[in-house]
């Protein structure tokens, strides 16, 4: 509207990204504000996929609680849904209302969708029509980026200096790991490394920050499994691995569990 157009703030545009920074704290600046309009468009999208008229079934799992079984096409645009995604799934026949919050357990090739229901008390298990279903947004994963920069900014022991200013794209004298090398890099269980891969796990191994780039299918999974087991083997404590959903997260974990690594989600 014309008196959102007189809002202060509405024309400023983000701080471009540079390729090197100051310190940490021009570091925050420059990002923070990228990281929460991105949180606002997530927010956004996820809020408008809304169905409605969905037909459900019910069933009760193992750990007795109820799950939700209905077809959620997925139209061009939308957000995907993928295993561990909280839903709201509301009933409304114009005399009884409920609505209940559960996480996606299963979604298989088709398109229909399992929802654990959190609390399954007073849920409608005799009804099949009348359900609407909604994305619910979680802020935890934004969240948790601008405390991390805020961590990086204000805390000189977060990181160690290397790494401080290696990720502020300083120019730093290079730093080597010394570490007894693997005669043998590709791990047990996985698929052979090739000639690519297997200087990647090297390089990766002696160096304290690396980055593993390649078009999908050349098996950066695999690599980095190969990777997680080596660090592992060198016995200097547990590794932690992260990645930027549940998915990759899945699929890494079941990699380097196959080297016969102790995994824990």
């Amino acid at each position: 509207t014309l008196e959102d157009l007189d809002q202060p703030g509405v024309d400023d545009e983000p701080m471009a990204v540079l390729l090197a920074y100051e310190d940490a704290y021009q570091y925050q600046n420059i990002f923070g504000p990228l990281v929460k309009y991105e949180a606002d468009y997530d927010k956004t999208m996820k809020e408008q996929n809304c169905k409605e008229d969905l037909v459900v079934h019910w069933d009760v799992g193992l750990n007795k609680k109820r799950i939700a079984y209905f077809m959620f096409a997925k139209d061009e645009g939308e957000v995907r849904l993928v295993p561990g995604d909280e839903l709201k799934l509301n009933y409304n026949d114009g005399t009884r209302k409920w609505s209940g919050i559960g996480s996606v357990i299963e979604k298989p090739n088709s398109e229909e969708v399992a929802l654990e229901i959190r609390n399954g008390a007073g849920a409608p298990v005799e009804c099949t029509h009348g359900f609407s279903v909604e994305f619910v947004w979680k802020a935890t994963t934004f969240d948790r980026m601008q405390a991390a920069m805020k961590n990086f900014a204000v805390d000189e022991t977060s990181v160690s200096g290397y790494l401080y200013h290696r990720l502020l794209g300083h120019e730093v004298e290079p730093q080597a790991i010394r570490c007894t090398l693997p005669a043998r890099f590709s791990a047990p269980g996985l698929p052979e490394l090739n000639h690519s891969q297997v200087f990647a796990v090297k390089s990766v191994l002696q160096q304290p920050l690396s980055v593993i780039q390649g078009p999908p299918g050349t098996g950066k999974t695999v690599t980095s499994a190969c990777i997680v087991y080596h660090l592992a083997k060198m016995g200097q404590g547990q590794v932690l691995v992260t990645a930027p959903s549940n998915v990759a997260v899945d699929h890494l974990t079941e990699k380097i569990h196959r080297p016969g690594l102790k995994v824990v989600r």
